[in-house]
This record gives C-alpha cells, sequence and structure tokens, in this order.
C-alpha cells in the first residue's frame, strides 16, 4: 500500500505518522507505512486504540449498518441494519447476544436503551423491546411518519422525543404507551436529537440549523444555531460545547467541510473551528475525558481530536481494516467508558477499536444469559431397551399437558365387542317372537367365545393397497403408522378478516356467483343453501312467496335469494334468514342452533354431518308447512260458505268419509311436497292371521339405510337406495285382529317419483363409513383385475410378497406378509397405476340413475351411463345435481359441490354458458370437473346430502306455469306494521307522498349488540379474533332528499327483537334499554321484515340513497343495492391513500355543526349526509372540491380529527 505525506500547513512545529502516533522526528525519505503493524522504521510504537474485531454481521452485504448504540447499563454492543434486523454483542469480544427482526420492509433508524428495556425507531413504528429478544409493544400512528431520531426528555426515564423528516416532534409516555405530546419543529423537520445533561435537547436540521429547546417545555425554543450553511452531517453536545460538521453550499453545490465548529453553550456563540485532516461525517464526544472528540470520515478513517489543546501533539488518526472497494461508514458510537469505538459501514461490517482495557461500561451490571443445558445423567438410551428408566432424565418447565397424563377416556374401561354371530347357526337359526334358537354346531367347547382380531377382512385381501398405499409397514413393524393428509385448499376453511371490506374476496372468487359469509353465527348452514339455490324450480317457488309472518323461512330464502341474484360475485350476508332461524322453535327443539358461547369442548361433541341432514329434513318440511299456511289461510279469506254433502259426513256415510280424506289429501299438498315428496305406501301385514292395514305418506327425504352385517358382496349405490326407498323389515307390531303383539311384515313401495330425489348419506357410524370404503375398494380391485395390467411385475414389490422378518414363529392373525411355504395369492399389479387416480375415475356413486316404477309400486333403479334417451322407455333419468360433503379437519367445514346449469351462466353473462361443476365453500367458489363431485376419500371427505334432479318430469314445468313472482308494492308503506299502541309513528304516507324512480333519500341505521367479540393472543403478540361480533338492526331512518318535504323522515323505525342484547351502545346508537321493548317502548316498534319490505320496495323502483358508511349498513340490513343507487359521503370526502372522515367532522368542517355531541340519532346522521352531499355538488360546480378536501385533510391533522369540544 503506497502512502502520500499529506501537507498540513497549520503543524509546521510537528510532524506526524499516519495511522500512528506524532513523534517529533524529521521524516526520512522513505517511510515504512505497515498500517496494521507497531513497528515503523525500526522503531515500535504503542498505539492507543487498535481494531480489535472486524464482523461480518448475519445479514448479506447488500444491507448497510445504519444505527449503533452501547448499552448504557450493560456491556452490550447494539447494532441494526437496512433490513430490519436489530442484533447485540456481548462484550469486546463481540460475542452474539440476540437477534431478531422489527420490520419487515423498514430500515432500523435509531436505538436507545433504558434502565430495563430497547428502543428501536423505524420510519413509521417505535418498538419496545427486552434485552433477551422479547417484544413489549410497537406502537405506530398517523404522526409517524419518516421518523429518524429519538432520544430521552429530561430527567425521567418514562418519556422519550422522537423526530424525523417532518414538521412534528413527539413526545411518547412509556408506561403509557401511547404520545403525549405533538410539538411543531417546523418545515424541515429533526433529523438529530441530543440531550445535554438535562440542560437543553438540541435538535438539528438537515439545513444546517440546531436549535436548542428547553426539556421542561419542550415548545420553548432557547437559542437557535446556524452551524453550516450547507447541510448538517451530525453533532454531538457535551458539558458547555457543541460541535458539529456538516456541508457549506458553494457556487451551488454542497462541499463537506473539512473543519468541525465548536460553539460554547454558556456564551451562546461560536468559539472556534478546528481543521481536520480527515473530511468529519460522524462525530461522538468520548465522555470520560473533558473535551475529546472521535471523528469519523466517509471512508473509515478515524481522528481523534481535542477541542482545548489544540497544539497537542499527540493525535492520533487510524483506518479501517479490510475495506471493501466502495465501502462508506454509515454509522459510529462511542462506549460509556470512552474504551471502544464501532464503526458500521454499507456492506453490513462493523469494525471495533479499542484500548488495552477494553470494557464498555465501568459500572456495568451482569447480562443475563439464557441457561445452559444440562447434560444428561447418563449415556444415550436405546429404545429397545427395556430396563431404561426414563424418570431420570430431567425436563424443562413447560406449561403444556405431559405425554404421560394420559386423557380421561384412555384411562376408561372398554370392553369387547360382541362377536358376530356364526353363519351356520344362523343358517339354522328359528325365531319365536323376539328370540332365536339353534342347534349347536358343537365346533367350539362348552362356554368358549372366540375374539379374534377385529380387523377388516377387506383390508387382508386387498392386493392393490386399497388405502392410499397406507398398508406398508415401516421397519415391518406391526401397527400401521399414521400419515398426513393433505387436504386441497378449496375445501380447507377460510380464515376471513371479519371486517369484510378490508377482505380481498376476489382472491377466493372469480367466477361472478355468490358466496356467503362465514362471520353469522350458525352459518354452518351455508353449503345447503347454495345447494338450494341453484335448484331453479325452488328458487322459482320460494321467489314467488310473500306472506306477512314475521319469521317466515320462506320469505327469508326468498330475500336471501334475491340478493345472491343481484351481487353479480360479490359475497352476500345471511344475518337475517339465521335470525329468523334462531327463532323458529322446531329448529331449537332439534337441536339445530349451535350454542352461542365459543366453547372448543362443547363444539368437538357437535357432529357436523349429522347437523347438516337434520338441517336437510328440517328446512324442507318447514318450507311445506309454511306454503300450507299460507295457501290456507288465502283460502278461508276467498272461500264463500256453499252448502255441500261432503262437509257433514254423518249423512252420506262411509263413502262421503273417504272423499273427505281425500280432499284433505289434496289440501295438504304444496308446490314444495310436489317437487320434493313421493308418495309412499305403507302396508302392514300380520305373519299369524295374515290381516292387512295400510297408510299413505309423503316421504320427501330418504336416509340410506345400510347392511347391518359386512360381507364382500359388491352392492351398488342403486341397490343400496332402492333397499332405503322401498324397505322390507319385521318387527313386532299390535294386530287388531289378534289383540297382541305379532310379527309383522312391514313393506313400503311408491305410488309416483319425484322431480327432485333427496337423500341422507347416514354415514354417522363406523360400520356405515366402513361398507361404503368396502364397497369403493371392491369397485377399485374390479378395475384393476379387469385392466389386465398383472404381466408386468411391480418395481416394488407390495407388502403381501415381502417375507416376514418372524418366519414360521410369527403367531399374529392379521399378518400382510409373506410366510415360508405360502403362495403368493394376490396378483402382481403394474406400478404404474396410480391408485388414488383409479379412486378418482371409479366412484361408487353415480352421476346418473334410471329409474323404473312399475304399476304395483315395485322400484327399479340402476346405473345410467349411456346419454341416449329412448323416447318411447317410460323410465325417469335422475342427474346429480349436488352434493354435501362433510370436510374431516381441526376445525370441522361443510362444503358443497353444486352442478350449475346453462340458465344461472346466461344470468351472469358468463363467457361459457355450459353447466359446470363448482365447490361453494362459504366465500369461496372454485369450478371443477363433475368426476370430483362423486369422488370421497372417507378419511377427510365424507358425503353428507345428495340431491338428484330428473330430467322428464313434467311436476317441474307445471309448476313454474302455476306460480308468479310477487311484487312489493306501495302498500308496504300504507300497511305498516306497529307493536306497540303506545307509540309516536309517523305520519300516515299517502301514494303520491312516496318518493318515485331517481329520487333521492338520505338513509342511516343504528345497531346494538348481541354477544360481545372473543379474541386470543397468539404466540407473536398479535391479538386475533376468533369469534367476531354479532350486530343487530335497531333503527332504520329514511328522509327525502327533495321536494317540498325535503329532510323529513317518512322511515323511522325502531326493531324489535326478541333476543337478549348484550350492549346497546347508547354513545354511538342512540338506542336505550327499553326502546326496542314491545312493553316498554314508546318508540315506532315494529318488524325487520315490515321495514325491509319498504327497503325493498325503494330499492326496486330506483331510489337513489344517500349516507354515510352504507356499505356496511347495507350488509348489516341484507340488502344489494347496485353502486348506481348508492352515494356515499365516505367517498365524496376523501383523498385517494387516505384516511376515511368521519360523519361528525365532516358536518363539523363544512356544514359548521356539531352533531352527535351526546348520542347518536340517524335522523340527525341521515340529514347530515344530505346536507353534506348538497355542498359537495356545490363545491364540484364552483371548481374548488380539490382545494377543499387538501384544507380538510390538513385541518384535521392539525386537530387530531377532533371536533372542538369533545
Amino acid at each position: 500500500m503506497e502512502f502520500t505525506r499529506p501537507v498540513i500547513n497549520s503543524y509546521e512545529s510537528s510532524d506526524m505518522i499516519m495511522y500512528g502516533n506524532y513523534v517529533e522526528e524529521d521524516y526520512p525519505e522513505v517511510i515504512d507505512t505497515n498500517l496494521y503493524s507497531d513497528e515503523i522504521n525500526g522503531q515500535m510504537i504503542r498505539s492507543e486504540y487498535e481494531e480489535t474485531q472486524t464482523i461480518l454481521t448475519d445479514n448479506c452485504s447488500q444491507f448497510g449498518i445504519t444505527a449503533t448504540c452501547f448499552d448504557t447499563h450493560e456491556n452490550l454492543l447494539w447494532v441494526g441494519n437496512q433490513l430490519g434486523y436489530v442484533s447485540s454483542y456481548y462484550s469486546a469480544d463481540m460475542q452474539k447476544y440476540t437477534m431478531f427482526r422489527v420490520h419487515s420492509d423498514e430500515e432500523i433508524r435509531s436505538l436507545l436503551t433504558t434502565d430495563s428495556t430497547l428502543l428501536v425507531l423505524t420510519p413509521t413504528t417505535l418498538r419496545c423491546q427486552m434485552r433477551r429478544g422479547l417484544p413489549i409493544f410497537t406502537h405506530s400512528s398517523e404522526n409517524l411518519n419518516e421518523m429518524q431520531c429519538i432520544t430521552q426528555l429530561g430527567r425521567s426515564q418514562d418519556t422519550i422525543l422522537m423526530g424525523g423528516h417532518q414538521d412534528k416532534l413527539i413526545e411518547f409516555n412509556l408506561n403509557l404507551c401511547k404520545e403525549t405530546t405533538i410539538i411543531n419543529a417546523g418545515e424541515n423537520g429533526c433529523a438529530i436529537l441530543r440531550q445535554n445533561a438535562n440542560r437543553t435537547v438540541c435538535c438539528g436540521d438537515p439545513t444546517g440549523v440546531i436549535k436548542l429547546r428547553d426539556p421542561r417545555n419542550i415548545s420553548k425554543i432557547i437559542y437557535t444555531v446556524d452551524a453550516h450553511t450547507g447541510s448538517l452531517s451530525d453533532f454531538d453536545v457535551h458539558d458547555n460545547l457543541l460541535v458539529s460538521c456538516g456541508f457549506s453550499n458553494t457556487h451551488g453545490s454542497m462541499i463537506l467541510d473539512q473543519f468541525l465548529v465548536v460553539h460554547d453553550l454558556r456564551m451562546m456563540r461560536s468559539v472556534s473551528s478546528i481543521q481536520m485532516i480527515i473530511e468529519p461525517f460522524l462525530l461522538r464526544f468520548m465522555t470520560s475525558y473533558s473535551s475529546r472528540i472521535a471523528v469519523v470520515s466517509t471512508s473509515g478513517q478515524c481522528q481523534l481530536v481535542d477541542t482545548v489543546a489544540l497544539s497537542e501533539q499527540d493525535m492520533n488518526l487510524y483506518q479501517m481494516s479490510g475495506v471493501e472497494e466502495g465501502a462508506i461508514a454509515l454509522s459510529m458510537d462511542v462506549s460509556p467508558s470512552s474504551q471502544a469505538i464501532i464503526i458500521g459501514d454499507n456492506v453490513s461490517t462493523l469494525h471495533l477499536f479499542t484500548t488495552a482495557s477494553s470494557r464498555f461500561n465501568t459500572l456495568a451490571r451482569d447480562t443475563i444469559f439464557a441457561q445452559p443445558m444440562e447434560p444428561l445423567p447418563c449415556g444415550p438410551i436405546s429404545v429397545t431397551d427395556e430396563l431404561a428408566d426414563y424418570s431420570n432424565i430431567p425436563l424443562l418447565p413447560c406449561d403444556g399437558p405431559l405425554a404421560s397424563e394420559l386423557p380421561e377416556k384412555f384411562l376408561r374401561n372398554i370392553y369387547r365387542k360382541t362377536p358376530a354371530i356364526d353363519k351356520s347357526i344362523l343358517s339354522t337359526m328359528k325365531m319365536k317372537g323376539t328370540v332365536g334358537y339353534a342347534p349347536n354346531p358343537n365346533n367350539r367347547k362348552r362356554n368358549q367365545v372366540a375374539y379374534f382380531n377385529t380387523v377388516s377382512e377387506s383390508k387382508l385381501s386387498n392386493s392393490i393397497n386399497i388405502n392410499n398405499n397406507s398398508n406398508n409397514h415401516s421397519n415391518d413393524e406391526e401397527c400401521e403408522s399414521p400419515t398426513f393428509i393433505a387436504i386441497p385448499r378449496r375445501y380447507r376453511k377460510i380464515d376471513l378478516k371479519f371486517k369484510s371490506e378490508d377482505f380481498d374476496y376476489e382472491q377466493y372468487n372469480k367466477t361472478g356467483f355468490s358466496g356467503l359469509e362465514s362471520s353469522v353465527p350458525n352459518s354452518y348452514c351455508n353449503p345447503m343453501l347454495q345447494v338450494l339455490y341453484f335448484l331453479e324450480p325452488l328458487r322459482k317457488i320460494l321467489m314467488s312467496h310473500l306472506c306477512q309472518e314475521e319469521f317466515c323461512l320462506s320469505c327469508e330464502l326468498s330475500f336471501l335469494f334475491h340478493m345472491m341474484n343481484k351481487s353479480k360475485g360479490i359475497p352476500c350476508h345471511s344475518g337475517n334468514f339465521l335470525r329468523a332461524l334462531r327463532n323458529a322453535h322446531d329448529a331449537t327443539a332439534l337441536g339445530l342452533i349451535l350454542p352461542e358461547h365459543n366453547n372448543a369442548e362443547l363444539k368437538n361433541k357437535i357432529n357436523i354431518s349429522i347437523l347438516i341432514q337434520n338441517w336437510n329434513r328440517f328446512i324442507l318440511h318447514q318450507i311445506h308447512l309454511e306454503f300450507l299456511r299460507s295457501k290456507k289461510g288465502l283460502t278461508d279469506e276467498q272461500g264463500k260458505f256453499v252448502f255441500k254433502d261432503i262437509d257433514f259426513p254423518s249423512i252420506g256415510g262411509q263413502q262421503i268419509r273417504k272423499k273427505i280424506k281425500n280432499k284433505e289429501e289434496d289440501n295438504n299438498e304444496t308446490e314444495i311436497s310436489r317437487l320434493f315428496g313421493c308418495k309412499q305406501l305403507h302396508v302392514n301385514k300380520c305373519l299369524k292371521c295374515n290381516h292387512e292395514f295400510s297408510k299413505q305418506s309423503n316421504l320427501m327425504v330418504c336416509n340410506l339405510v345400510y347392511p347391518e352385517s359386512l360381507d364382500e358382496t359388491p352392492m351398488s349405490f342403486c341397490d343400496l337406495l332402492q333397499q332405503s326407498i322401498c324397505p322390507k323389515q319385521t318387527t313386532m307390531t299390535w294386530c287388531e285382529r289378534c289383540e297382541s303383539f305379532q310379527q309383522t311384515l312391514q313393506t313400503r313401495t311408491l305410488k309416483s317419483l319425484p322431480a327432485i330425489l333427496t337423500v341422507n348419506c347416514a354415514i354417522e357410524s363406523k360400520q356405515n363409513k366402513d361398507f361404503w370404503q368396502q364397497q369403493m375398494d371392491i369397485l377399485v380391485k374390479q378395475a384393476v383385475t379387469k385392466s389386465g395390467d398383472q404381466k408386468t411385475a411391480p418395481s416394488t414389490p407390495t407388502s403381501f410378497n415381502k417375507p416376514c422378518r418372524y418366519g414360521t414363529n410369527c403367531t399374529r392373525h392379521s399378518c400382510r406378509f409373506m410366510h415360508p411355504g405360502q403362495t403368493p395369492t394376490v396378483p402382481e399389479t403394474n406400478s404404474a397405476i396410480s391408485l388414488s387416480q383409479l379412486y378418482y375415475s371409479h366412484s361408487w356413486l353415480p352421476l346418473r340413475i334410471k329409474a323404473d316404477l312399475q304399476p304395483d309400486g315395485e322400484l327399479t333403479l340402476i346405473k345410467y351411463d349411456d346419454e341416449e334417451i329412448d323416447s318411447k322407455s317410460s323410465s325417469s333419468i335422475y342427474d346429480l345435481h349436488a352434493v354435501v360433503c362433510y370436510i374431516h379437519e381441526d376445525r370441522k367445514n361443510l362444503v358443497s359441490i353444486v352442478n350449475v346449469g346453462q340458465k344461472d351462466h346466461e344470468h351472469i353473462s358468463a363467457s361459457n354458458p355450459s353447466p359446470q361443476w363448482y365447490i361453494f365453500n362459504d366465500v369461496s367458489v372454485s369450478p371443477v370437473i363433475g368426476q370430483e363431485a362423486v369422488w370421497f376419500s372417507l378419511d377427510w371427505k365424507v358425503p353428507c346430502v345428495l340431491y338428484w334432479v330428473s330430467r322428464n318430469n313434467t311436476v317441474t314445468s307445471d309448476i313454474e306455469n302455476e306460480i308468479s313472482n310477487p311484487v312489493i308494492t306501495a302498500k308496504v308503506f300504507t300497511e305498516s306494521v306497529c307493536l306497540n299502541s303506545s307509540s309516536n309513528s309517523n305520519d300516515v304516507i299517502l301514494p303520491d307522498q312516496i318518493p318515485k324512480s331517481g329520487e333521492l333519500v338520505a338513509i342511516d341505521a343504528e345497531f346494538v349488540t348481541l354477544n360481545q367479540e372473543e379474541s386470543e393472543l397468539r404466540s407473536d403478540g398479535r391479538l386475533a379474533t376468533i369469534k367476531p361480533v354479532q350486530m343487530a338492526v335497531a333503527r332504520i331512518s329514511c328522509i327525502r332528499g327533495e321536494g317540498q318535504h325535503e329532510g323529513k323522515p317518512f322511515i323511522d323505525d325502531y326493531i324489535s327483537t326478541q333476543e337478549q342484547v348484550v350492549d346497546y351502545l347508547t354513545k354511538f346508537s342512540g338506542i336505550n334499554p327499553g326502546d326496542l321493548d314491545i312493553s316498554k317502548s314508546s318508540k315506532n316498534l315494529t318488524t325487520l321484515k315490515s321495514t325491509y319490505m319498504k327497503l325493498r320496495y325503494l330499492v326496486d323502483n330506483g331510489i337513489k340513497f344517500i349516507g354515510h358508511g352504507l356499505y356496511n349498513d347495507f350488509r348489516m340490513i341484507n340488502l344489494m343495492v347496485s353502486p348506481e343507487q348508492v352515494i356515499d359521503t365516505v367517498a365524496l370526502f376523501r383523498l385517494p391513500h387516505q384516511r376515511n372522515v368521519s360523519l361528525r367532522f365532516l358536518a363539523w368542517h363544512f356544514l359548521g355543526n356539531k352533531i352527535q355531541s351526546l348520542t347518536h340519532d340517524s335522523v340527525e346522521d341521515a340529514r347530515a349526509a344530505l346536507q353534506l352531499y348538497q355542498c359537495y355538488k356545490k363545491l364540484e360546480a364552483d371548481g374548488t372540491l380539490q382545494a377543499k378536501l387538501e384544507e380538510l385533510y390538513k385541518c384535521g391533522k392539525e386537530m387530531h380529527w377532533t371536533v372542538p369540544g369533545e
């Protein structure tokens, strides 16, 4: 390395040697300049500081070190870099202590240590961290923007001061974790903060000005120092001196000053300047000396100078070793003991200079280190050592349960199941009443019962590893190890942000069909709601229904389906339907309402598969009864009295009584029973006297009935369904002729086939599940056998071809391995056959079924594969329309797979309006192929409900011709429901006063809370919402937006609720306890359905709504309003990428009105929104809108978005 002696005229009395101490001797002609040795030209010179450590930090060299700080209480060095990481090193040996990440995409700007914590400042956040790395809190706010520096304020250990490249100084209290004071720092901001022994706080801005402030009143400026004409690079303050370095503005360019400026704080003026050998960039006082300063240049040179004895000869200059080309020093610090200097550069390297006695702190307290792991008291223990004493091995303290603490279910006495009765006994058994007897086959000793290892024979004889290759043994162990089940994402439950406006639904649904939100209690029925919606005949029938019952599920389904029709892919909120479901007494009695409390143990006991099947049966019967009540109500109102002989059966005798019975059966029929019902004839025949009696019923949902025993006999799904629809069984019933209980043969035959066939799979018990799995295994085995792939031996032998390690001594009854002398009976299959693909392509559940009903009621069902239909055939073809599946995962999910027809695709204007299968998983909608609907993996995907739709049934077309969609008319205003007679209701609205299409209406709604939000603290310190707050509509107000009665309300309804209200939110809603109680309220109390139909009338007639935050209001009311009909003042008075402004602040700023002073009033809020819209139109016409919005945000920041007087 070549060295050139610099020429410095200000030091004529002494010569100097670079990178060492100055020596009073002449320079030789050639100087040996080994920068890292203590010998120069044979003379040993002892340097005061030496570079003892050069460390490349953990992150790559692309990210420089932006902040360094010596701990003021312990022997620790703290380092922050541009990647957001903070590291710490212990003592001069630079032993790694801790490392953690503060921010994912922001650099560390400043570090500050207190007595017990470390404060880390990034451009937008303040993190408080324990020295051991645990976070205490993270603070962020609108005021934290481009933050740069931090310091402790005064003598207080709890108050800090933060500044940055903005016009604010922020005073922050660490105990309260909040900002206490905001001070105006000027337009140039504050880039550097230093404190001088609690006397002054020095604030340096980028323009070269340093302001001295009073720490007791930080807004008070004591003195201003114009340090540099260009810009300020760094400064430090100690005792009575302030020293700075910076840039000068010379001929329009910035030049780094090669001197330090010294100010005396006692005289408040500049006293001198110190000429430097290097170009000063960073500097720090060495506090253990009275006036010594460490100065660092951008190239990494460090010079120690004294501010008093300028003629002193010993002036040290050092250079960082191993510096890469282009390396720049970004940060530096001096330890409190002045025995160490640290420099960090832009290539992530630390350079530590220390003295011979290198301690960071002279009175440092002990640093807490992680407790080392104690060595085991003995050597390794073999897992096969039966005499090993595991209790001698110490364990670390833990909060969770130990493996030795067995759950209670493992400590119960479990008895053997009763073995199956021998087939030879069953074949000779005779029944006497309910007791069977048979000859003893004498194949076992007296009182001896044989117990065998209960292993499914289908698994023993499975030659192709049926269960997804799960029969392969690991280490030849007897038991199979559990395998990880990868559930596809489209089936898993979705983690939603419960504030739906913040959630990106498009990533889960790009189809145009609407999903359903799952944040409402009892939303487990969402998959069934999707199935019912895409049954076009049912949808038309329900949308033709409109009655006056408050909690009519048919009406609520009609409103929900109307909303889904208009949503165009936006998720819908089914809160009103689920509210009516909770108020249905039959649903509560059947256990269809889940408990409100988030009790994990209680939820685990709920079998959601059974629950959805019971819900399916309930909803069909419920809407049938509601249609029946509506039908009979209309008949009673319209029918007039006419004398008929059938009305008086005592006159006509038995023949007339039969006519009455047939008439009642016809009267009990509705569109729902005609669509889903199949008429069954129940025949009971006494086996003793042959007496028969019969009755007729209407079957709407069929439950699959499985065989009682498992065997290898294959059975198609059609055979099982046929036996379930038309069962035959023998049971003990009462015979009227014998006048005793006798064996009775019960048979059921069909009189008609339904247009829509609904089946509950009833796979609740293990036996039913095993039967379904067994039939799938048999089907796949047959497919492999017929494929003719046995010619090629597999590359990996199956477990049947592997020799058993126990040989002839094997005693395992179910051993799957080959033994000596045994010939393999398992056909070898080609390894290229993918078992999962075989299960996927060969499904036991058919996509199409052919049904033949004979005149005598005998039903024949077969799988239908041919697409050609014989026009002369009277058979009915049923296409699988929908499948509801239970997804067995931790959170128990339900999904529906639906075949969406061509008309539904045309409704959303799809480019290819052909039928397509979709998976509906709450808000997620994913297209799939039809084969996925009939493919099941019973370890995680279990079928629950099946829907088939008939192709050639005329009932559907007949019903569609009979129904007509009702139109909500203006009568909803004149026939409004009022539940309390003492209310101060609104004036009667005349027909000509109802708003017309295109007119303006201002609206606002208030809500109450039905349950509290439940949250949990995650391991990373975040608070996660596990159960959102449930809100209910309490008041809806609409005022006229134009015309003679502008500003006057024509709807101001309080909504009655029968559910318990946890919090009325009086401060925010204006609703007081008792306002929603029929017996106490003096308000215009009505039903939600009555008010909802008024709003539906306004929406359907093209009324334009004005309001503030209407998205959430309409979502909670369950209304889908097109964007053309919504005028939201939140969007009108908002700049791009800025915060939303509250209605109260907008009303104060633009209208000069202070609303919501004591409580909220929906009429007042709606009127304020209307006036704001009129103000917006005026500003837009004047061309001053943009300027007024900018003025709004400027005023809001100054006022902290609070109205004066709050």
